[in-house]
């Protein structure tokens, strides 16, 4: 609930678990901000190591200013960050992360821009990549808000973002049994009621170590669809579209023969590929399209003894033969069959890649939950691309991101590739003959989680 704000204008809070060697150039970039209407809280996560000392020195030095917070126990950055939150007594609040730093100019810019702008309760800038040691080796420029809120990648940080206390208040703070806060939950909270400010200007330092959450790829992603999840739930409009899935089947290839029958960890390709997708809590039906009778069979086998869900199963003809068939094919005839038994066509069909073999239920959630809360016409799956790419011009190729050619590296340069895991659509689209219509969105899956069957390599030995 809103409280009311008693000032000072800012709150700024960092959490420290063993982050003591950093801790200090952390706080130090706050008491050095030329913005000094701020209160300062450093929260110990019950560390063994300086962290409580080194806090401490601040506490005595500005006690009416710098507070110290000893929890017993790690209670988790979410619950922390709502622990905060009812403490605060600035009209804007922020996290700084403890191996992190401000530049001098952070507070005082994005106060400003708030201060100037009734209609905005959000601010963010860019921010600079260093190393361990601290030396600066990169700049990521977070786009503009309101130009991608409505495709699902989503600009603020978690940290370093300054955020008008009272409207994060009324959204009851963040999720707290997501392990991640790396702003999604922040921004799909408040994008419908704040407008949002970006200064393009990099006004923080984020140092990229072993333990820093953005290398924990797999960990960032699961909480993203996690999120995604939760919110869907706690949604009070009504959000049960009739999603259909289809994983279309081809028996052999040259390189590859009998594919679906094919077990990776002792459990054949198909079964996986069906479980994986019926497990979905958001998939009503699946069909398994193949123009073999025996996989077809062989999917009814699985089904009969237990080994998978009911399911459809759709026998192509002769035109779906080809390597050359477009995607959205699969996808209409699947349509039309459960048109056949259901007598409506699904809101939602599903691609789903036999050959993604490291895809997760929670993947295919995610996708669906985007699609619907990111109002979008169709989501794909993707990988960053991180190595340079090129396009052919006049003048011969053209580097499109510069990758490992180029010392400082852009987030406008990042390249993603659609990695053949995942594809949802809405049927009013297909109905029209398009896959994507007009607003494409995306789910980022890790590279280990995009692997894609190439060859018999992959199979389990006999």
């Amino acid at each position: 609930m809103t409280k009311k704000i008693r000032g000072p204008i800012v709150t700024v809070y960092i959490q420290s678990r063993n982050y003591g060697k950093y801790l200090e150039k952390s706080v130090q970039s706050v008491i050095d901000q030329t913005y000094q209407e701020w209160e300062l809280y450093i929260i110990d996560e019950n560390s063994n190591d300086d962290t409580k000392k080194i806090a401490r020195v601040f506490e005595k030095k500005l006690p009416s200013k710098v507070k110290l917070i000893k929890n017993k126990k790690p209670i988790g950055l979410q619950k922390l960050a709502n622990n905060i939150l009812q403490l605060a007594n600035g009209k804007y609040i922020i996290r700084l992360d403890a191996d992190d730093w401000l530049h001098e100019l952070a507070l005082e810019l994005m106060v400003q821009k708030l201060e100037k702008n009734s209609n905005a309760g959000i601010a963010y800038g860019n921010y600079f990549y260093t190393n361990e040691q601290g030396k600066v080796i990169g700049i990521e420029s977070r786009h503009e808000l309101g130009k991608e809120d409505m495709v699902g990648h989503l600009p603020p940080h978690g940290a370093c973002t300054l955020v008008e206390t009272n409207a994060l208040r009324d959204v009851d703070g963040y999720l707290e049994n997501v392990d991640a806060q790396d702003g999604w939950d922040l921004w799909y909270k408040l994008y419908k009621k704040i407008g949002a400010i970006s200064l393009d200007l990099p006004l923080f330092y984020y140092r990229q170590h072993t333990k820093s959450l953005s290398k924990d790829n797999v960990r960032l992603l699961n909480a993203r669809a996690k999120i995604f999840e939760e919110i869907r739930n706690n949604s009070k409009e009504n959000l049960r579209p009739k999603v259909l899935a289809v994983i279309p089947v081809k028996e052999s290839y040259p390189n590859m023969k009998n594919v679906p029958y094919q077990k990776i960890d002792g459990e054949t390709i198909l079964e996986t590929a069906i479980n994986n997708a019926l497990n979905s809590k958001q998939i009503n039906q699946l069909v398994v399209s193949s123009q073999s009778k025996s996989v077809l069979n062989f999917s009814e086998k699985l089904e009969k003894t237990k080994k998978v869900p009911p399911h459809y199963r759709l026998l192509r003809n002769d035109k779906f033969t080809t390597n050359t068939i477009p995607i959205s094919d699969f996808m209409i005839s699947a349509a039309k069959l459960y048109f056949e038994r259901k007598n409506q066509y699904p809101d939602i069909i599903v691609y789903l890649s036999l050959h993604a073999i490291n895809r997760k239920t929670l993947h295919i959630d995610k996708a669906i939950n985007n699609l619907i809360l990111t109002e979008s016409d169709s989501v794909v799956s993707v990988q960053e691309e991180r190595e340079p790419m090129f396009n052919y011009g006049e003048s011969g190729l053209n580097l499109i991101n510069p990758g490992r050619f180029r010392d400082l590296t852009y987030d406008k340069e990042r390249l993603y590739r659609f990695n053949g895991s995942i594809i949802a659509s809405l049927w009013e689209n297909l109905s029209k003959n398009s896959l994507f219509g007009l607003k494409t969105s995306f789910i980022e899956m890790s590279y280990k989680d995009s692997i894609q069957v190439k060859d018999s390599s992959f199979f389990d030995k006999e």
